[in-house]
C-alpha cells in the first residue's frame, strides 16, 4: 500500500506563505493556513478514494507537535487560524 503524506507547518515562511508538502516535496503555496489545510484535506480525500493508497494530512500545532489526520477527518476547518 502506498502512503501519501500532506504536511502543513504552523508558521508561514518569510514571504507569509504556507507551503503544502507532499511526501516532503513542496507542491502548493497559500496565503492563509486554513486554505493550505483545506487544500490538503480535499486532495487527500481524492487520493484516498483510490485503492491501495493511504493518505495522511500532518498539521503542525502551535506547540510544535505534528498531528496526523486521515482523509476521512470530518471537523470543519473554516474556523482554524
Amino acid at each position: 500500500m502506498a502512503l501519501v503524506i500532506y504536511d502543513i507547518p504552523f508558521h508561514a515562511d518569510i514571504a507569509g506563505l504556507w507551503h503544502v508538502h507532499v511526501n516532503g516535496v513542496p507542491t502548493e503555496n497559500f496565503g492563509r493556513r486554513v486554505d493550505a489545510i483545506a487544500y490538503a484535506m480535499h486532495q487527500s480525500k481524492l487520493a484516498g478514494a483510490q485503492r491501495g493508497i493511504q493518505v495522511l494530512v500532518s498539521v503542525e500545532g502551535a506547540d510544535g507537535i505534528w498531528r496526523e489526520f486521515e482523509s476521512t477527518a470530518k471537523r470543519p476547518i473554516t474556523e482554524l487560524r
